[in-house]
């Protein structure tokens, strides 16, 4: 049996970019410095599940993100995408992009 090389392509790699450069993210120790004043430009969530992510800044060298998670409780601080990226929650399915 011939197997389709695009049936795996989703558990491979994300189907959108999560953070893009038209977001204009400022860089993590700006949107520190903002604290509670940074402007929420990203929000990820999962959708079968707990997790909503609140992106203020981004530091695309290191992966690293600032902002709020609200998974059981409210925390503040910063998060790696590495792991937001590669995480599959119930039926496989990543985090979403809220576009709205």
């Amino acid at each position: 049996m011939r197997r389709d090389p695009e049936a795996s392509t989703f558990q491979r790699r994300p189907a959108y970019r999560y953070i893009r450069q038209s977001d204009r993210l400022p860089s993590t120790d700006e949107a520190f410095a903002l604290g509670l004043d940074a402007e929420v430009k990203v929000k990820l969530f999962n959708p079968t599940g707990a997790g909503t992510w609140f992106i203020t800044g981004y530091d695309p060298e290191t992966r690293i993100a600032t902002g709020a998670a609200h998974i059981h409780e409210m925390d503040i601080g910063d998060f790696w995408m590495g792991e937001l990226v590669t995480f599959r929650g119930r039926f496989g399915l990543p985090l979403e992009r809220d576009l709205g």
